[in-house]
């Protein structure tokens, strides 16, 4: 994740704050959406957006935390702005891990295998269906599975090459499946530079559970 070192007036912020950004190096890394992202060397990364807009992401983040599977939540703070403090995850995020390619896929499958197995009662609908309303209202498409919505190599920590963890869960929700799967595989094969992996991670993962068709309808609504 790439970081850009900055100098930040720490009465900009909110006084919570101040512990972990005081004598602390500050750097920016952001990666093009709407959120500033920044990361404190005291070993926190702080997402700020409009007032409002990190509610739902920090109940979500709240949830993979108690679940296992996201790093700690410090705090959520909606004042001028909206803040969402977490812990840095453990490790790197998977776009550090492509010398292996099937070590990998491996690593992949069983954090998606485990998102997806965990229940989804009460659990809240992800924003990604809404792309989708009309297919599921024609039940070609399901709302059964706790997703992760942007399930690509970035979003997923591996910590000495075993699955530490997601971040960014913004989208996260119940959904189908093959949303996650078709991110995964559009990931590969845009940091691998090939798709030849595509038919192995989809064994890995169970190619009883995986239907073309849908992936190929997700493809269309994602890219046209």
């Amino acid at each position: 994740m790439k970081r850009t070192k900055i100098e930040i007036t720490l009465e900009e912020f909110p006084r919570e704050l101040h512990g972990i950004l005081k004598n602390a190096n500050v750097y920016d890394s952001s990666c093009g959406s709407p959120a500033q992202v920044l990361y404190s060397d005291a070993g926190y990364y702080i997402k700020i957006a409009k007032k409002g807009q990190l509610k739902r992401e920090a109940e979500m983040a709240s949830l993979f935390e108690r679940k296992g599977i996201g790093a700690k939540v410090e705090a959520y703070l909606s004042e001028d702005r909206d803040y969402l403090v977490t812990e840095s995850a453990r490790g790197e995020d998977g776009t550090n891990h492509l010398s292996d390619p099937e070590k990998l896929c491996g690593e992949l499958a069983k954090a998606m295998k485990l998102l997806h197995s965990i229940p989804v009662t009460d659990l809240p609908i992800s924003p990604c269906m809404e792309t989708y309303a009309e297919l599921v209202s024609e039940k070609k498409m399901k709302q059964d599975t706790l997703i992760h919505g942007d399930f690509c190599l970035p979003n997923v920590m591996l910590d000495d090459w075993k699955f530490s963890g997601f971040i960014d869960t913004g989208l996260a929700g119940v959904g189908d499946r093959h949303i996650d799967l078709y991110w995964v595989l559009w990931s590969l094969q845009y940091n691998l530079k090939t798709d030849r992996y595509t038919d192995y991670f989809i064994d890995l993962y169970g190619r009883d559970q995986v239907d073309r068709e849908i992936l190929k309808k997700v493809a269309e609504r994602e890219h046209g």
